[in-house]
């Protein structure tokens, strides 16, 4: 994976309080010219626009890999219509090495800084518990300092790990300051500190944050294959109820259309994302229960709009959200285990009936009882 920065579409999109305008300018061909495609190109269009791929996770009781099932074993509905499955592909990760990649990604930007000393940490030991080569393709991913530095993947794990070490050499928390509600559309900036206040810092992180999210989705498209993405921290800030109540439409309109973007390019990068946040580093705007489950702050009754939230990426690419992690190497190597076998299913996907940005619901049955079934849930037809 390359360096890569903030996406500039992402930029100039909200305008209210948690989330702020900038402007963007940019400048646009007077005389726009028509080019032809290639058969091939026309072919890549049509796949990334009808032809959807599902990564499917099948374990046992015991969390084990399912690796004997067909595909006469699956069956697979879309908004509750069953599918033809068009490809099927058992996938051993280990033995097909340019299948997966996996980005473990430490998030400096949001996470506090006694959460993010333990992550380092667990990085470095999963890091250094052997001397033997990576099963697969594995880059570290660094965001900190309104920077992402990524190192190349690779199954050398000395490689990695001098990297490792070299980018975190002096490495903080940019954790904004404070717990104050994001729901105050405070966006002053201190004039005897030179600093934002916590909710213009939310929003930047916000704006950011995504922005870093959909560029890596972008990225990733080109490497023709599969990618983990391991969110180590606690995520970026996320919107309430209340906030998305006081947008204008067109606001919520340009929220919405951002989820959708995300979520579409996410699924055209067939990229998986894990969600990993230590116990006392929950991710701004999440909290515990008195059950430890996690629940969002500020957000009165169910949300009501979808979430832009990388526990809710996670769960909607069929990935993991683990809170409140007390083994962190062990919950980074249950994740990365997801590499070591899967299985593939491409079906061609129906026609909107709605226009652009429609959703489907998907499910997987597996013909075998007692397994657990992981994959994405839904998919967008393709946005504006």
């Amino acid at each position: 994976m390359r360096v890569c920065t903030g996406n500039q579409r992402f930029l100039a999109r909200f305008g209210f309080g948690f989330l702020l305008a900038l402007s963007c300018s940019a400048a646009f061909a007077q005389n726009p010219v028509l080019k032809t495609r290639t058969k091939e190109e026309r072919e890549e269009q049509f796949n990334v626009t009808h032809r959807i791929t599902m990564n499917v996770q099948v374990t046992d009781a015991a969390g084990k890999p399912v690796s004997d099932l067909r595909a006469e074993d699956f069956r697979l509905y879309d908004n509750q219509q069953a599918r033809k499955i068009a490809a099927f592909h058992p996938i051993d990760g280990e033995a097909l090495r340019d299948a997966t990649e996996v980005l473990i990604l430490l998030d400096a930007v949001n996470t506090p800084a006694p959460a993010l000393d333990k992550e380092k940490s667990a990085i470095f030991k999963y890091l250094t518990q052997s001397r033997k080569p990576f099963a697969f393709p594995i880059a570290f991913v660094l965001w900190f300092n309104g920077h992402l530095n990524a190192t190349t993947a690779t199954t050398d794990r000395n490689a990695i790990g001098r990297a490792f070490v070299k980018l975190t050499k002096n490495l903080h928390s940019n954790a904004c300051d404070g717990e104050e509600s994001a729901t105050q559309p405070k966006v002053a900036v201190s004039k005897d500190t030179g600093r934002a206040d916590p909710a213009t810092c939310r929003a930047v992180h916000f704006k950011d944050s995504i922005a870093v999210l959909d560029g890596i989705a972008q990225q990733q498209r080109t490497t023709g294959g599969r990618t983990l993405l391991i969110w180590m921290g606690s995520g970026w800030p996320v919107i309430s109820n209340q906030e998305f109540q006081h947008l204008t439409p067109k606001q919520q309109r340009d929220y919405n259309r951002e989820f959708v973007t995300i979520l579409h390019d996410l699924r055209a990068a067939q990229v998986t994302i894990y969600s990993i946040a230590p116990g006392d580093g929950l991710p701004q705007g999440r909290g515990s229960d008195s059950n430890g489950k996690t629940m969002i702050l500020n957000s009165p009754g169910s949300a009501s709009f979808p979430r832009i939230a990388v526990d809710e990426f996670a769960r909607r690419t069929g990935g993991r959200v683990i809170d409140a992690a007390t083994d962190i190497t062990g919950d980074l190597l249950t994740c990365i285990r997801d590499a070591e076998w899967y299985y593939a299913l491409s079906f061609n996907a129906p026609p909107a009936q709605n226009g652009a940005g429609e959703i489907h619901s998907l499910k997987i049955e597996v013909n075998r009882p007692g397994v657990e079934v992981r994959t994405m849930d839904s998919y967008y037809s393709a946005p504006e």
